[in-house]
């Protein structure tokens, strides 16, 4: 029997419960608001306070659902075709730990193509996972990376217990899911993907497949990004391949989970999920008109051009043409008021959603014809060095360091990852050896302005290394 998805059980139960209790003589101590800094709480609102609630009577517990959460999720996993659905209140990052500590023990090995967030590499730090690493394809004019070679992912699945995919890549970029999802299960893999930018793609037919629609055993989604839900808030699915053991999965869930979880998060998921069983494809349809009115005018503009992605959603903007850096014309736009998603060296992203406006559209495009031209763009990076392993993340990272000056650190084992973004994929992963390429690859991101994640040194003068 379907379930009603006009319900949503925790939204409600909260705002009964704040509409309800005369002596709420439990945490958070901010008492439904009561307490809050006056500033925070005018300007916030009394209603969203109210619901900033605990584990109080009525609301059950993330960590052992029976009541308005388990109702909630159960909801999520019917709409979303999941055979179960879980509340994140760490973002997809817990979402994919979990799956990753679900699928492999310690010691075993996994399938990671190079361009995987961050948080995977947490994860094999956590779960002592050793990293088969995948190559990636990139796009050959505007150096981004595309999606896994196939014939890589073949190679790392050798011995790897599972392979994480990501779908879609950060521009917006989908593979053959299908296909890498079957070369993964013929292997005796299991399949996990992040899919923290593809939210959406269960509710409109023009989007890219949906992960869980063609196999994956285990998906993470950033709700917050692309569904409406709060900055924080995710969903973890389990397929329905059977591949995962689900009591693992929730014993994995609660020892990344806070105890703490906030109840406004997961009630924003809550209603946002019934928004999109509801409403998703006519919200969907808005934001594809947008993006297609957008898409059109830009690439009526001179120098202009918008890269094609899968998620139409997605605007990249190649700005070569204007002889200016992306950089620069994200600065610009700035000035004028529009907020691109990012920028690299050759353009800009723009990310729609149902939450645009044809105004904020109009913005954007009389920003984008009004872009100066520029000198011309300087060298494009090489692609990032292949890695050589020497140690699993966790020796390396969990292990004594030193830190070092870059300059002085070939040969050195690395003890952080450092990721230049753009193209956001790791040069460097604790474990992997500073070559000579490595290090001068990371003098040049320095030197281009580029942004780095993951070192304790942003500035990168220093590196930390495993201590010898």
């Amino acid at each position: 029997m379907l379930r009603d998805q006009h319900r949503a059980p925790l939204f409600d139960a909260l705002r009964h419960y704040a509409a309800t209790v005369k002596a709420p003589l439990h945490v958070p101590g901010h008492k439904l608001g009561q307490a809050a800094p006056p500033e925070w709480r005018a300007y916030i609102g009394d209603n969203a306070l109210a619901i900033d609630l605990t584990e109080a009577p009525g609301l059950d517990d993330l960590h052992a659902p029976s009541g308005p959460i388990a109702e909630a999720q159960a909801l999520a996993a019917e709409a979303f075709g999941a055979a179960e659905s879980h509340f994140l209140v760490g973002g997809t990052t817990a979402g994919l730990h979990a799956l990753i500590l679900t699928a492999c023990r310690s010691g075993q090995t996994m399938a990671v193509p190079r361009h995987a967030h961050r948080s995977v590499i947490g994860a094999l730090i956590l779960a002592g996972v050793k990293p088969a690493w995948v190559r990636v394809k990139f796009a050959a004019d505007l150096h981004i990376a595309t999606g896994v070679d196939p014939s890589s992912l073949q190679d790392a699945l050798q011995e790897a217990a599972a392979a994480v995919l990501v779908h879609p890549t950060y521009y917006g970029v989908a593979g053959n899911l299908a296909a890498e999802i079957a070369l993964i299960h013929r292997a005796g893999a299991a399949a996990l993907v992040d899919e923290a930018h593809g939210t959406h793609f269960a509710f409109h037919p023009d989007m890219p497949p949906a992960a869980l629609t063609v196999g994956a055993d285990g998906a993470a989604q950033s709700v917050h990004k692309t569904g409406g839900s709060l900055t924080q808030s995710s969903l973890c699915h389990l397929g329905t391949g059977g591949r995962l053991d689900p009591v693992r999965l929730k014993e994995m869930l609660r020892l990344v989970q806070s105890t703490s979880p906030s109840y406004l998060l997961m009630a924003s998921l809550d209603a946002a999920r019934r928004d999109l069983a509801l409403n998703g494809r006519a919200l969907w349809d808005r934001a594809l008109a947008l993006a297609h009115s957008a898409r059109e005018q830009i690439n009526q503009v001179s120098g202009l051009r918008v890269y094609p992605a899968s998620d139409p959603t997605k605007l990249l903007v190649d700005v070569r043409g204007r002889g200016i850096t992306g950089f620069a014309a994200a600065d610009f736009l700035w000035s004028r008021g529009v907020a691109v998603e990012t920028c690299g060296l050759d353009y800009v992203l723009a990310v729609f959603s149902p939450g645009d406006t044809p105004a904020g559209v109009q913005s954007f495009v009389e920003a984008m014809r009004d872009l100066p031209q520029g000198p011309g763009t300087p060298q494009r990076p090489p692609e990032p060095p292949w890695p050589e392993v020497v140690l699993t993340p966790r020796e390396a990272y969990l292990g004594a360091k030193d830190s070092v000056p870059l300059a002085q650190a070939v040969g050195r084992i690395a003890a952080e990852l450092v990721s230049p973004s753009p193209p956001g994929i790791p040069a460097i992963v604790p474990g992997e050896r500073l070559t000579a390429d490595v290090v001068a690859y990371l003098q040049h991101a320095v030197a281009a302005g580029y942004h780095l994640q993951g070192p304790s040194d942003p500035d990168l003068h220093t590196i930390r290394v495993v201590r010898e």
